[in-house]
């Protein structure tokens, strides 16, 4: 299987949406209340959030890429610039099947340079505490964990927290 990274366009909103959403909930139905997930899936992974943040058009976003093989989506990630050099790696989902073999890496790579080329140094990422795969895959990339923030979404009842991490780009 051969795989490419590119820009998502339109016909992919629906994958991009239902890949997405079902990582999302794969990945942390172990941690976080069902009804935090629901809220984060309905906020963040919805077609119509997707189709709005496909394309580069707002401030700081780079859009959607895919991964691909065989003229079938596999995975999507996203990110863009937060500051003058600080760029956010802020999703990076891969259809179930193909969980195992490094495509999320190849996604992480397409966002790291499009950081780099807009003149970032430094790359950020969050990750619910508690999430050892999450971490683990993070810092073997070479992120380390700078902070702890209530998760985007949380409410004060459920007291969710994101760890942040941060990589330094040469």
């Amino acid at each position: 299987m051969t795989a490419v990274v590119r820009p998502a366009v339109e016909a992919d909103v629906a994958r991009i949406a239902a890949i997405c959403s079902s990582g999302y909930r794969d990945a942390y139905r172990e941690l976080l209340p069902e009804g935090y997930i629901e809220r984060s899936v309905v906020e963040f992974y919805s077609a119509e959030r997707v189709a709005k943040e496909l394309a580069p058009a707002l401030p700081g976003w780079f859009g959607y890429q895919v991964v691909e093989a065989d003229g079938l989506v596999l995975g999507a990630a996203g990110g863009g610039m937060t500051g003058p050099v600080a760029g956010e790696l802020s999703r990076v989902y891969l259809d179930a099947a193909v969980r195992e073999g490094g495509l999320d890496t190849l996604l992480m790579d397409r966002i790291t340079e499009q950081i780099r080329a807009a003149g970032g140094t430094e790359l950020w990422v969050s990750v619910f505490l508690g999430d050892r795969a999450g971490i683990g895959f993070y810092r073997a990339r070479g992120f380390q964990p700078v902070d702890t923030v209530r998760a985007a979404l949380s409410r004060v009842d459920d007291h969710i927290s994101s760890l942040r991490m941060c990589r330094r780009l040469e």
